[in-house]
């Protein structure tokens, strides 16, 4: 301490804790540091979060489209047979014809098989729109571009597609124009002419509105199922989008029992071209179809990189070589990532069919 002119003590001098505060160059780098690895670590973790998020987005997306064309597909299956299996037995009787869309025979399903594992099949699925379809005897004989005269209630209406069959194997397809009761118990149809001759003894199925698919493939195009009504010519309707496989199998009676045995691809003694042929016997030793589908997310996903193997009708056996109608494939990305895939699916039982067997 300094002394005064009085002898006093003076305070010290001011030292550098009583200076103004600042902020020196070194602080400011240090922040600026700090913040940007802060942003850093904020941004790695916001692209990894919505990385996850679009993963279980497509991941999503891919189920739900997949649920939905499984269940589009399955519902048409179980209602195969409607009507057509009730009458299958006058049905058995007319000549087969290499169309699906034209035959007359007692064909519930039938799959076209792509002949490969890694594309898709398809598969036509045919039913009778009307509960009369049992039949209704003729009254009188139709003489060929005549109306015909049935004994039946009043359950037939114009625009109706109705089938005539002969007890000698005679069928023919045509649509109902008028409708009229000339006496009880009795019903007269008018319809678009036929050329034959159909005698006494002769029934008329109704298949109910023509207008109405009755006969509905099912098959993918471009990565979208499709459906498609062949009996009226329509143009194929979009069902789901990014369907990448889908694969049916017959659920067959190997040894006449009545109970299914295995499963087989649409080929060889069951392919498409000898079911069209093939005699009623034959048609109802298919018990159930099974459906497999494959399907994706809308987007790649540029951080998945690894192959995709899917397995279809797998079973619990130790040797997988074993299990009938497996099928497997594999998917390999590309530049931009790879999609995220789903599968499914099930048994369809034709109940219709089974009901109906013997008739």
């Amino acid at each position: 301490m300094n002394a005064s002119p009085c002898g006093k003590a003076l305070p010290a001098q001011a030292t550098g804790a009583n200076r103004s505060a600042g902020v020196s160059l070194v602080d400011v780098l240090v922040g600026v540091a700090v913040a940007m690895i802060a942003i850093v670590v904020i941004s790695r973790a916001f692209v990894a979060l919505d990385a996850l998020r679009r993963g279980a987005s497509g991941a999503s997306d891919a189920q739900i489209a997949g649920t939905f064309a499984l269940d589009a597909i399955t519902a048409a299956i179980a209602n195969a047979g409607a009507g057509w299996s009730a009458a299958s037995a006058w049905l058995d009787t007319c000549p087969a014809t290499s169309d699906i869309a034209t035959t007359l025979r007692p064909i519930s399903a039938v799959i076209f098989d792509s002949g490969s594992a890694t594309m898709p099949d398809a598969i036509v699925v045919r039913q009778a729109l009307h509960a009369g379809a049992i039949g209704a005897s003729f009254a009188s004989a139709a003489a060929a571009a005549s109306d015909f005269t049935v004994e039946s209630v009043d359950r037939f209406a114009v625009g109706d597609r109705v089938v005539a069959v002969s007890r000698a194997g005679t069928c023919a397809a045509t649509q109902l124009t008028s409708v009229s009761v000339p006496a009880s118990g009795l019903v007269r149809l008018g319809h678009a002419p036929v050329a034959v001759d159909f005698p006494l003894g002769s029934v008329l199925l109704d298949l109910g509105p023509a207008g109405r698919a009755s006969t509905l493939r099912f098959d993918v195009a471009a990565g979208t199922l499709r459906s498609t009504d062949l009996a009226n010519g329509d143009a194929p309707i979009p069902l789901a989008a990014n369907v990448v496989n889908v694969k049916f199998q017959y659920g067959v009676d190997d040894d006449g029992d009545g109970a299914l045995d295995t499963w087989v691809s649409a080929s060889g003694a069951w392919s498409s071209a000898a079911l069209l042929a093939a005699p009623l016997g034959d048609l109802a030793r298919i018990k159930a179809i099974r459906v497999g589908l494959v399907v994706r997310s809308d987007e790649r996903e540029r951080s998945r990189r690894a192959t995709y193997s899917w397995v279809l009708f797998d079973c619990e056996r130790a040797d997988k070589t074993t299990c009938p109608g497996r099928l497997t494939a594999t998917l390999a990305p590309t530049a931009s990532g790879n999609y995220r895939y789903r599968t499914l699916e099930t048994v369809v039982p034709l109940r219709n069919v089974a009901w109906n067997a013997g008739t």
